[in-house]
């Protein structure tokens, strides 16, 4: 296993084993040990769908298909978290073409016609610069299944994952119960390192979204104080002041609008 994919699991044991939070769901799918490491990861990613993504783009690099967690705070169920992530590769690559070869990806991971499994892809809508509506696409590596908000953070895509000129990709989080598609300021290493400390506490992704995006809807407001309070608590050697100080900024700003 991949240093990464050890902090991982011992994130998710260490969920398990607090007795202030109950899991009621946890999922712990196959690696892809046909990705011998991160260097083949991108070699893989510029044969499959002709990505040149930046070599820091696999730090904190890890091949679960499917690694998720559904927990809530056992004395207070209204706070909780959860996270449903997919590998890098998975991500960007919606489909396997035939010539890659066996050695990069075997046919037995390959769904019908070459689609990639535990992909999800969310479509959008997005005003363009005249003011039109367009599709925003985005291909999933993190998402909730059991809290049926559809939250999803993902890459935006067209014709595939798009990337800017330093060989990363945009990273958007949309939630359907609030109506918002917000761009992170994160990078993908960066995402998952903040996940690993938050343990996937629902919302903690809009700390790292602009708070004037036009993609939040006019009345929306963040409530995740309590629950900063709350996994401070569980988790008492963690540093969360990072956090708080962007959710007081956030909030600063939202009332400035």
């Amino acid at each position: 296993m991949t240093g990464f994919e050890d902090r991982l699991v011992a994130m998710l044991a260490g969920l398990r084993e607090n007795e202030a939070v109950t899991v009621y769901d946890a999922e712990e799918g196959p690696l892809a040990t046909w990705l011998a490491g991160p260097e083949h990861a991108l070699e893989v990613m510029e044969k499959a769908a002709g990505l040149a993504l930046a070599p820091s783009m696999v730090g904190n690099f890890h091949r679960y298909g499917v690694l998720g967690c559904y927990w809530r705070a056992t004395e207070d169920t209204t706070l909780g978290g959860e996270f449903g992530l997919n590998h890098l590769v998975n991500a960007c690559v919606g489909s396997v073409p035939r010539t890659i070869s066996e050695a990069d990806w075997p046919a037995s991971e390959r769904g019908y016609s070459g689609l990639v499994a535990n992909v999800s892809e969310v479509y959008m809508p997005e005003a363009d610069m005249e003011g039109e509506l367009t599709e925003l696409v985005l291909h999933g590596f993190d998402g909730n299944v059991h809290t049926g908000d559809g939250a999803i953070a993902g890459f935006r895509a067209e014709d595939g994952v798009v990337l800017d000129m330093s060989g990363h990709p945009e990273i958007w989080y949309s939630v359907n119960t609030s109506g918002t598609v917000v761009r992170l300021g994160l990078s993908y290493p960066e995402y998952l390192e903040t996940l690993l400390l938050t343990r996937g506490l629902h919302g903690w992704q809009y700390l790292f979204a602009d708070p004037h995006d036009p993609g939040f809807p006019e009345y929306f407001h963040l409530d995740i104080g309590r629950h900063l309070d709350f996994i401070a608590r569980a988790f008492p050697r963690d540093d969360f002041s990072a956090l708080r100080a962007r959710h007081e900024a956030f909030t600063r700003a939202r009332k400035d609008n």
